[in-house]
């Protein structure tokens, strides 16, 4: 199947072979290709030559890799709205105002100084300020952009033998994890991954958490603390009617991560029947994973905890960040704020803050630097990086 520049993929002639009959048939292609002097491509080369002759931008190449890679409704729906687009507008909403500025103040600048018509810093602060609160908002997205790519890691965290695993396989739905009623059984963290609400979670069972152990014991239990740490929800769970470190069963204290989730969870409550009706203290959710009980409860909780990242927004818009684009915004977001205290600074004589000429120059690195989250600034190193995370060919 012939396609002829420009309307293929690459925006090059290119040809597809479409081999029916299994796996073989296709390998003795490739084959044949390579003896009349073709090669294989490279990771990502088929979009890498998208990008260089202007089908994509750098972000949507992206998103291509993105879409081949979501594992769930919302993460394929925000791949393909950034692959339309959705990213490169609401970056456009900040870098228009921006060149719009610049090319006043260079023009500014051709004049002479007696015939020049200076830029107000007043305006000038305006518009980098409504850069900021678009970058801002960007930004607050980007919690949601991690987990729609990698998951939502829910982490379950509490004492030996207080139902963790067995939790763990009522939230899966399935007996993803050995369960004894030896305390200790769980000496690593065993993770299993489930589907609800068009969103992946990544559930995570570790290590009971307690003073005294072995030596093996006491491993396990910093990989507990470590995944809490690094966790969005973690799940503490306490087994009902037993009493805990805190004055209300359950432990105290327990120090949260920025942007984390901790819900308290009481487990076993088919063993105290009289709490079936009732909430748990410090409005922890009942449950048992012997008959169900407050299961679903609890994963209305999860949703509703992972959807404060906005999760459908960013899919709506197609502004899926990664680390790349996050960076590039923080220290666009940096500069933008340096500049705006540099305008609002009184220089000696009282005139305020920089020249044109040094906002100019400033205003053009940023730019620059924001160019390079959609490719319109590159180098083959940033290329290299990018495409190096493709699947062969794509």
């Amino acid at each position: 199947l012939p396609m002829l520049a420009p309307a293929s993929y690459t925006g090059e002639d290119v040809v597809e072979f479409f081999c029916h009959g299994g796996r073989m048939p296709a390998r003795l292609v490739v084959e044949a290709c390579l003896l009349c002097g073709a090669r294989a491509a490279g990771p990502g080369e088929f979009t890498r030559r998208a990008f260089l002759n202007g089908k994509l931008s750098l972000d949507q190449a992206e998103a291509v890799a993105d879409l081949i890679h979501a594992e769930d409704e919302l993460a394929a729906a925000a791949a393909l709205r950034q692959l339309q687009g959705g990213f490169d507008r609401e970056l456009d909403a900040i870098e228009g105002p921006l060149r719009e500025l610049l090319a006043e103040l260079e023009g500014s600048l051709e004049f002479a100084e007696e015939e020049r018509i200076e830029i107000p810093p007043a305006r000038q602060v305006q518009v980098i300020k409504d850069a900021l609160s678009r970058l801002e908002y960007l930004l607050d997205l980007a919690p949601a952009g991690r987990h729609l790519r990698e998951g939502v890691q829910v982490i379950l965290a509490g004492p030996p033998n207080v139902g963790k695993s067995s939790l763990l396989n009522a939230l899966l739905g399935e007996e993803r994890v050995l369960v004894d009623h030896e305390p200790g059984t769980t000496r690593d963290v065993v993770t299993g991954r489930r589907r609800r609400g068009g969103v992946l979670f990544v559930l995570h069972d570790t290590a009971g958490l307690r003073p005294d152990g072995g030596r093996v014991e006491k491993m396990g239990m910093e990989l507990t603390e470590k995944a809490c740490a690094e966790g969005d929800i973690v799940l503490l769970l306490q087994e009902a009617g037993l009493a805990g470190a805190g004055e209300d069963g359950m432990s105290a204290g327990w120090p949260e991560s920025e942007g984390q989730t901790v819900f308290r969870v009481w487990t076993k409550v088919d063993l105290v029947p009289e709490l079936n009706e009732e909430a748990g203290p410090g409005e922890a959710t009942v449950t048992s994973a012997v008959t169900g009980f407050g299961i679903e409860e609890l994963w209305d909780r999860i949703l509703a905890a992972a959807d404060r990242d906005r999760l459908k927004e960013v899919s709506s818009l197609g502004v899926l960040l990664n680390s790349r684009h996050q960076s590039k915004l923080i220290r666009c977001r940096e500069r933008l704020a340096d500049l705006v205290v540099d305008l609002n600074r009184e220089a000696p004589g009282g005139s305020r803050g920089p020249g044109e000429e040094v906002v100019a120059t400033l205003l053009a690195g940023i730019l620059a630097e924001l160019g390079e989250i959609t490719g319109r600034v590159f180098s083959e190193g940033l290329l290299d990086e990018v495409f190096s995370r493709f699947c062969v060919g794509k």
